[in-house]
């Protein structure tokens, strides 16, 4: 009985630990002078949660008052030598038991565990102790290396590294370069890592190169530091060119067929690359090399002349230039240009500038004429160069240029041709196969025209009708139009591209001429103030239109006593109106309105008479109106027959006759109508150089006889 209650007592022990659980590390190490942080965790009895509690830590694995580190209640049981040192980094009512011990020393060293009271008297001790090991001061700061360029600002950061945020350690710099600055701190932290940064601003020069900066972290009792060797990079400088034979105001005198070495040297970091460069070509390079030689193992003529060396690194770029000349007598003239030059040819295009450069061989010097055209352009005395520089090219400046060379032992001459290359321009557009203008059913050719260089490679056409442009089906020079019409009545312009650009021509209007058309908008109507009629013609060029009385012939605006002319044109439309009031005792009339222009003639003709005894004034009835466009050649044909019988009075009389008995029905179901107008219509058109003019007894286009000229 008493072995089964050991055993229950011993099972109940067991439960109740398991409620006070406790995690920290066995072992740790410090470094002696910096502070540390052992991590801690417990739980207990959840009934305790809302008592009252105090926090220990012993250093030592027994528990008594002289081993105590941290007292969370009284520091009085304090060891003096943890006092102030030691407290808590979090909170104990969370569980967390953490210890920070601040300035750690060699004595430091040993094992800590924790304790646990609460007010009822729940008391426990977490064990395994935790072993301390104290280890000398080893942690240094770090610089982060900086690119440091000569007058440029630049920010040098030291970092400092932590896991114990107790003791906060100083970071300072140590400036032997003694180069003024600034200085900015900052702490961040990341997890349990603190961080503290020191940042110090300055500017280098070329001074400071070698010197060094020292940045230094101190604890109370320990410190460290780490130097930064400065390498204060910049931009080439003092470049120096030497060479064998002696060098006098940057020239070096050579003679033909000896040998010689230039050695171009500079100061820059990091190294520069060299390049040797004469007339503009690179003759040597090194990479990354602050010394460049150049070897002439036999001396000719042709190595005379400017040189540079030039030196570049990423932060500048320096050259300089040596002269060589070799004595020699005059020869090798020739005559270069920044593109290429083909066939003694040099293509430039129009806008651009061009720079040509003669040069020759010879010593002495030669004086040197550039000549276009047998006048001199521009010379040199006693200089084996010139240049010859054109700012804005344009087509006039084309054609050969002379390079003359002259000292005191001959002549030499060279002639290299310049074309100028420019897109279309001056276009134009013509018109073949019309003559005193372009008449209906012929046939034309319209022709791009335009200057350029190099030629156009294609064509482009473009139709207005005055509404929308359209773009012609072809890429062809000349557009052909074959019988055209009045419908082919069109603005048209060309578009011409070469591998410079394109131009665009003047427009060209096309328009189609044809003869006079009578409209059938021609009628006479009866009014009160008499018979009105209208002729209207469409003709291009426009007609000239023309009223023919038996009085008088009139055009243009005219009032008389018996008629009252007006007339209106509109583009190629003429409108004429011929207002009769009537003449006392006529009983009849023939009115014919004719439209001519260049092309032809087109007629409306119209009979009037008065049937009763009242002739103060007419009465008209419209009794019958036609109008008819006749075919030309019919037209001519009738009236040459007309022309044989050598009656024209007795023409119109058997015309009139004829056309009252073709009316005769319709004159007699109107038998008690008092006036009668029949329209002719046998309206004649015929051409122009048709002979067929219609008879008028006077002409009135000047003005009427015996009455007032008006407008409409």
């Amino acid at each position: 009985m008493i072995k089964k209650s050991y055993f229950l007592l011993s099972l109940l022990q067991a439960v109740l630990s398991q409620e006070w659980e406790f995690d920290t590390p066995r072992d740790m190490t410090a470094q002696e002078g910096l502070c540390v942080r052992i991590p801690c965790n417990y739980s207990y009895p959840s009934r305790l949660a809302n008592q009252p509690r105090v926090g220990i830590w012993y250093n030592n694995e027994e528990r008594t008052f002289s081993s105590v580190a941290f007292h969370s209640k009284d520091r009085d049981p304090e060891l003096p030598r943890f006092r102030d040192r030691t407290r808590l980094s979090g909170d104990l009512k969370d569980g967390d038991c953490s210890l920070i011990i601040n300035d750690i020393t060699q004595e430091d060293a040993g094992p800590y565990y924790f304790r646990i009271e609460f007010a009822n008297s729940d008391k426990f001790s977490y064990y395994p102790v935790t072993q301390l090991h104290v280890s000398d001061f080893t942690d240094n700061p770090t610089i982060f290396p900086a690119e440091i360029i000569a007058g440029k600002r630049v920010d040098i950061s030291c970092t400092f590294n932590t896991t114990c945020d107790g003791t906060v350690p100083v970071l300072t710099w140590v400036n032997a370069a003694d180069i003024p600055g600034s200085v900015s701190n900052s702490v961040t932290q990341h997890g349990v890592t603190v961080t503290y940064t020191s940042v110090l601003t300055l500017i280098p020069s070329l001074k400071h190169q070698g010197k060094s900066l020292t940045c230094r972290v101190s604890y109370p009792s320990v410190s460290s530091e780490q130097s930064l060797a400065l390498t204060v990079q910049y931009a080439p400088r003092n470049l120096s060119i030497t060479s064998l034979n002696m060098i006098e105001d940057s020239t070096i005198n050579m003679k033909e067929g000896n040998f010689t070495v230039i050695f171009c040297s500079v100061e820059s970091f990091p190294a520069s690359n060299l390049t040797w460069r004469h007339l503009g070509v690179a003759m040597n390079r090194t990479n990354s090399n602050n010394e460049l030689w150049m070897v002439f193992p036999h001396i000719t003529s042709r190595v005379a002349g400017d040189y540079q060396c030039v030196a570049e690194n990423e932060h500048g770029v320096m050259e300089r230039t040596t002269t060589i000349t070799v004595e020699h007598a005059p020869r090798n003239l020739s005559i270069t240009f920044l593109d290429m030059i083909k066939d003694s040819s040099i293509n430039i295009t129009e806008g651009n500038s061009a720079v040509i450069l003669c040069s020759v061989e010879s010593f002495p010097a030669s004086n040197l004429t550039w000549q276009h055209l047998s006048v001199t352009m521009n010379r040199t005395i006693s200089s084996n160069e010139l240049w010859l520089e054109l700012t804005h090219v344009t087509s006039r400046v084309a054609g050969d240029y002379k390079c003359v060379a002259v000292n005191e032992h001959g002549a030499v001459e060279r002639t290299i041709a310049m074309t100028v290359e420019y897109p279309p321009k001056q276009m134009t557009v013509t018109i073949s196969g019309a003559t005193n203008g372009i008449r209906e059913g012929s046939n034309i050719t319209l022709t791009c025209c335009s200057k350029s260089i190099p030629p156009v490679s294609s064509y482009t056409w473009f139709r207005f009708d005055g509404n929308r442009i359209a773009q012609l089906n072809t890429s062809a020079r000349s557009v052909y139009f074959s019988h055209v019409t009045r419908e082919s009545d069109a603005s048209f312009y060309c578009t011409a591209r070469n591998s410079l650009g394109n131009g665009t021509s003047t427009i060209v209007h096309l328009s189609v001429e044809y003869k006079p058309e009578i409209s059938r908008e021609s009628e006479c109507i009866q009014r009160a103030e008499g018979v009105t009629c209208v002729c209207v013609a469409r003709s291009n060029p426009p007609g000239d239109l023309r009223w023919h009385l038996p009085f008088a012939n009139v055009s243009g605006n005219q009032t008389h006593n018996g008629f009252v002319a007006r007339q209106i044109s509109d583009g190629q439309m003429v409108t004429g109106s011929l207002t009769l009031r009537g003449r006392e005792g006529e009983e009849e009339a023939i009115v014919f309105c004719s439209v001519t222009n260049r092309h032809g003639e087109a007629m409306f003709k119209v009979y009037l008479w008065v049937k009763g005894r009242d002739c103060n004034k007419w009465k008209v009835v419209l009794l019958a109106a036609g109008i008819m466009l006749s075919v030309e050649l019919a037209g001519f044909l009738i009236y040459k027959y007309m022309r044989k019988r050598k009656a024209v009075n007795e023409e119109r009389a058997s015309e009139t006759s004829d056309i009252a008995m073709t009316y005769r029905p319709l004159s007699m179901k109107h038998q008690d109508t008092h006036s009668a107008v029949v329209i002719d219509p046998w309206n004649t058109t015929s051409d122009a150089a048709s002979e067929a003019k219609t008879p008028a007894t006077q002409d009135l286009s000047e003005g009427p006889a015996g009455g007032d000229a008006g407008q409409a």
